[in-house]
């Protein structure tokens, strides 16, 4: 196998750096926020748990606070005890205990909750609900949250390639500062995250570094 090249890593991360979203710029009530994953399995307890999305809390709390009104959705990962996932990850967020509940940080009435029992929310019924509700209207959507090569890469690509399919023109941003995954063993957080942004720029989601 090719040996991996720290100059081509350091080229994906050049592509996708640079952009700044400004809010003013996105009609309020043509905007969604969908919000991945921010429950306490994935933060604060729990085997899946990580520091490094512990660090993006601050700026999603900033943006939840900027924008206010805005259309939400808060994607809850919630599985039954006898989740087929756990064949591929660490049992986690069972239903009913505190790591399937929100974090505190960005608990909020204006939201829609949406629980989820696979990586990509876009196979819930809630959100297949919600966006049979809003799709007409919404026409951009900012994706943040954890994880940023898994469940927010399955998410907004699918997203991306749903509007595509209809031949519908929406923006999908994600910002950079304001998602993360996790480091462990050989999955890496610094080299999945820039591959994974690279790769969602690559299929038409656009990439920020952050929302002002």
């Amino acid at each position: 196998m090719m040996d991996l090249k720290l100059d081509k890593i350091l080229d994906m991360q050049k592509e996708i750096s640079g952009k700044i979203l400004n809010l003013k710029d996105l009609l309020k009530e043509k905007t969604a926020i969908v919000v991945v994953d921010m429950v306490n399995g994935f933060v604060h307890e729990g085997p899946l748990s990580s520091p490094r999305v512990v660090g993006i809390i601050d700026n999603l709390v900033k943006l939840n606070e900027k924008t206010m009104g805005y259309k939400k959705v808060f994607f809850l990962d919630q599985h039954e005890e006898n989740s087929v996932e756990f064949n591929n990850y660490a049992k986690h967020c069972i239903k009913g205990t505190s790591e399937a509940e929100l974090i505190s940080a960005l608990r909020t009435e204006e939201a829609t909750m949406i629980s989820k029992n696979s990586t990509n929310g876009f196979h819930a019924p809630g959100f297949k609900v919600w966006l049979e509700e809003n799709e007409e209207n919404i026409e951009n959507y900012i994706i943040v949250g954890c994880e940023v090569d898994i469940c927010i890469s399955h998410f907004a690509t699918t997203l991306r390639t749903y509007f595509n399919q209809k031949n519908l023109s929406r923006r999908i941003i994600v910002p950079i500062d304001s998602v993360e995954t996790f480091d462990f063993g050989t999955h890496q957080g610094d080299l999945l995250k820039v591959i994974s942004l690279w790769e969602m720029q690559s299929n038409g989601i656009e990439i920020v570094d952050t929302v002002i």
